[in-house]
């Protein structure tokens, strides 16, 4: 799994779903393949297989969750 970061979180009223649907849906990926989705205030980590990793990050590239524009980028490891 790779590990990606999104700059979207709870204080701007995005559910885990809202990331699983977004995720799933651009990129092609099944939904059930997405691990661990982890929210916080002001941004979201989401678990994604590594073959899909280059694929989620392009197909996120314009992309809005809840009206607003997101950036995801991979996560700087723990």
């Amino acid at each position: 799994m790779v590990r990606l970061f999104v700059n979207i979180g709870k204080k701007q009223h995005a559910r885990p779903g809202d990331i699983l649907g977004a995720v799933a849906g651009e990129s092609g990926m099944p939904g059930n393949l997405v691990g661990a989705i982890d929210m916080f205030d002001s941004y979201t980590f989401v678990e994604v297989p590594r073959e899909y990793g280059t694929a989620v990050l392009n197909a996120m590239k314009n992309v809005k969750i809840r009206g607003r524009s997101i950036n995801v980028e991979p996560a700087n490891a723990k």
